[in-house]
């Protein structure tokens, strides 16, 4: 805790410096949890979510949704002692401020609000202070007018159900009965384009799995149920079942699960970009009150993914797309109870994002991955480190692996599902150490033929192929391929120039090999400013193309080494980062920041995205569209970070950049 951070303590406590320092020494002694404190400490922020103007109010359970720049919010709890209301408000994206509108016609909480056109719906619900009785009232909101009128009224009292509009149809699923904590499976659904006097909500295919507090939204012309809690009063069990309606067939489909169980983020789920996000919410089965998390979930792959979090967890918060940005705010804390007024926006337009903090400090990394998950190693730390990319958090200590020699300047490759370190500096220079995540351990592979750190390597059909690489006291530019399955090294045809700490990467035909040091700068293990030719081995002929040469490779706008890999995305390889003695273009630190793409196909360079923090020592690694750095230094030479920050290719690739709609 900062010096700043006791003082305001102590302002806002009542207590002496002393004793707020003492309080603070305490907390690192004993871990005991001054969580409740938060509230009373400035509203944080980072580069991905900005803190901006607090609500006018304090709420959790409310109902939201959003128009173009505005996003309204109906109801919830506004008070420790849970007292419902039947505020409306609304926020302005454009001039950051907030704006009373006209009360509902009850106070009201565990209802969610859906728009269609210029209207919004709001069915069911509890009414009046905790634990008030439900509701089988619905209400349309005008936007326009400011007004409400009531709709035909659900059939039977239901409250923390989901709201949906597929076209012109509301849909209402799940729930708790009239005793707060019966689990409901029903699911109606109500015809807005039938006359006024034929309206009324028929039944529609069951929800498979009953639940209350789940999160429901509309994508690509079906409904979906997300999350939830079975029972609610007085002990909820928090599940991660998702499942999606078809209304042409009138059945629901079982799709991918949240990473984790989650309820109470029915007010913070939408739709952007063709993906739902989730935000915060509560996840009882792993022991999180008030979560952090945002996740998205792309329906053409059936996938979840871990996003920036939040800067703190929320309960049921509000929150809305606001134009390509999203505002969260308000919400329950971990007592869930609605304390708070900060607010942030996340910055979704942006190609970076922050990942959460990798459990310990790595540098010289080496990265990959194998189905849902990252796994990390760095200098002389024998952790195996892994992130769950559908959840965006790190394994806990215990789950780690742990390797069967240290070292550092590994080379990489992932084949059939098990990962492979090769070579490396610090005595495990002939090693090859195999990853198996089934069984969440490691073994020997075969010994190189040749001992090497800091190598170039690529998959290709099953075959690793590895050139040059620190041999001894000098760099070497034999290249050999490891078959995996035989077990067996053979040569290929040596490298034109000997390279190490170089990028490497494939199309899938051929081995590239991007910048990196060598003889006349960085023969050995030392800082220099390394090289910017690029060097294309194809193993159908056994021959490599370097820069400078007829029909070679253009060559690396600047010189390097340290980049770690090159990612190869939809057609163009990116090069990121690295580190430099004395040459041009580098942080005051000596690293790089620059993200370098190379489009084969045109034989050309352009810039990509500045790196938020530049590094060197890293292994960026591609899942689906995004690619994910973790770790390595933030200066040149001898240093280590535990920085993950991932970057969106497709936001920056050749796709977006031409327009094209996001697959």
């Amino acid at each position: 805790m900062t010096r700043t951070s006791r003082a305001l303590l102590a302002a806002v406590l009542g207590l002496g410096a002393a004793a707020a320092t003492a309080a603070v020494g305490f907390e690192a002694g004993r871990r005991y949890p001054f969580s409740f404190l938060d509230r009373y400490l400035p509203t944080p922020g980072n580069w991905f979510w900005n803190v901006t103007s607090p609500a006018p109010f304090t709420v959790y359970e409310a109902g939201v949704a959003s128009l173009g720049d505005s996003a309204f919010v109906f109801g919830g709890f506004i008070d420790v002692e849970r007292h419902a209301s039947a505020a409306v408000h609304v926020y302005d994206g454009v001039t950051d401020t907030w704006v009373r509108k006209g009360d509902m016609p009850t106070s009201l909480t565990h209802a969610n609000a859906v728009r269609i056109g210029r209207s919004i719906w709001i069915a069911g619900g509890f009414t009046g202070q905790h634990p008030g009785p439900g509701t089988t009232a619905v209400w349309r909101y005008e936007i326009d007018s400011d007004s409400w009128s009531s709709g035909p009224p659900l059939p039977e009292i239901r409250g923390a159900g989901a709201l949906v509009a597929l076209g012109n149809t509301l849909h209402y699923y799940g729930g708790y009965l009239a005793d707060r904590n019966t689990v409901s499976t029903t699911h109606w659904r109500l015809d807005l384009d039938a006359p006024d006097s034929a309206r009324r909500w028929l039944e529609a295919a069951p929800l498979p799995v009953g639940r209350g507090h789940l999160s429901g939204v509309a994508l690509g012309g079906y409904a979906y149920a997300i999350g939830g809690a079975i029972r609610h009063d007085p002990y909820q069990i928090d599940i991660a079942d998702v499942h999606r309606y078809d209304p042409s067939s009138d059945s629901w489909t079982t799709v991918a699960p949240l990473p984790f169980a989650r309820s109470h983020a029915e007010p913070s789920t939408f739709v952007r970009d063709g993906r739902i996000l989730v935000i915060g919410g509560r996840s009882r089965p792993t022991g999180t009150e008030a979560s952090a998390s945002v996740t998205e979930y792309d329906p053409a792959t059936n996938r979840w993914t871990g996003l920036a979090p939040l800067p703190r967890g929320r309960v049921a918060p509000i929150a809305a797309l606001i134009g390509d940005r999203v505002l969260v705010a308000a919400g329950g804390d971990a007592g869930a109870l609605p304390r708070s007024k900060e607010s942030w926006i996340g910055q979704f337009g942006m190609s970076w994002s922050p990942g959460r903090p990798m459990p310990m400090p790595l540098g010289e990394v080496a990265a990959g991955i194998i189905g849902d998950r990252m796994y990390v190693v760095g200098h002389d730390a024998v952790e195996t480190l892994a992130l769950d990319l559908r959840s965006g958090q790190w394994d806990d200590r215990h789950q780690q692996s742990v390797r069967v020699a240290a070292g550092h300047h590994h080379a990489s490759e992932v084949v059939a599902g098990r990962w492979y370190l090769i070579g490396g500096l610090g005595g495990v220079e002939s090693v090859v150490q195999v990853f198996d995540p089934v069984t969440n351990s490691w073994s020997f592979g075969p010994d190189l033929p040749l001992g090497v750190g800091s190598a170039a390597t690529a998959a290709i059909g099953g075959i690793i192929y590895l050139a040059g690489g620190i041999a001894g006291d000098s760099t070497t530019r034999l290249a050999f391929k490891l078959d995996p399955i035989t077990g067996t090294w053979s040569s290929i045809a040596p490298m034109p120039r000997a390279r190490n700490h170089a990028a490497s990467g494939t199309d899938g035909t051929r081995f590239y090999v991007f910048g990196g040091r060598g003889p006349g700068s960085g023969d050995r293990n030392e800082l220099a400013n390394g090289f910017n030719d690029v060097q294309v081995y194809n193993p159908a002929t056994d021959r490599w193309l370097v820069s400078g040469e007829a029909g070679g490779p253009a060559a690396l706008p600047l010189s390097r080494g340290g980049m770690g890999k090159a990612v190869y995305v939809d057609g163009e390889f990116w090069v990121m980062g690295g580190e430099t003695l004395d040459g041009p273009g580098a942080t005051p630190e000596g690293v790089f920041d620059r993200v370098d793409i190379f489009n084969p196909a045109t034989n050309s360079w352009r810039e990509g995205p500045r790196m938020p923090t530049g590094r060197h020592g890293i292994f960026p690694v591609l899942a689906g569209d995004r690619i994910l750095v973790a770790g390595g230094g933030t200066r040149a030479a001898s240093s280590i970070s535990g920085l993950l920050e991932v970057l969106d290719a497709w936001r920056a690739g050749p796709a977006a950049v031409a327009g094209a709609a996001r697959p």
